[in-house]
């Protein structure tokens, strides 16, 4: 699985497994976003397993799950919500394309795009 770190505060990837959990937990993560409806595709792991799994270890889930290209405000604002939290989050969905456009709609309004704008800079020297 790939993690990409979009800022300090916010990472993403495609669909992880109940056996990722611990890792992310490890990593620091606070908060787990699902942002990927259930039945997408045969073999998903399905939200409620992982969300278990979370609770079970002590991280915090959050179930904010859309269609894909399917943003509504609301989804938006929800997500402004737990930055301002500004615990450690990580979201997915299927790719991570979902979550990573979700994360700059809101952080569009919260702020933040420069730290996302230097990290790909740097990628793109390396």
């Amino acid at each position: 699985m790939h993690v990409e770190q979009l800022t300090s505060q916010v990472s993403v990837s495609g669909q992880i497994t109940v056996e990722d959990v611990k890792d992310f937990v490890d990593q620091g993560v606070e908060l787990l976003v699902c942002n990927r409806p259930d039945g997408e595709d045969e073999g998903q792991t399905e939200y409620h397993l992982i969300e278990a799994e979370a609770k079970r270890l002590g991280l915090p889930f959050k179930l904010l799950a859309f269609s894909s290209y399917q943003i509504k405000p609301e989804n938006r604002d929800e997500f402004i919500n737990l930055i301002e939290s500004r615990k450690r989050i990580h979201c997915y969905c299927r790719s991570g394309a979902r979550s990573k456009r979700l994360w700059r709609e809101a952080n569009f309004i919260v702020g933040g795009e420069a730290e996302y704008d230097a990290k790909c800079g740097e990628k793109n020297k390396a």
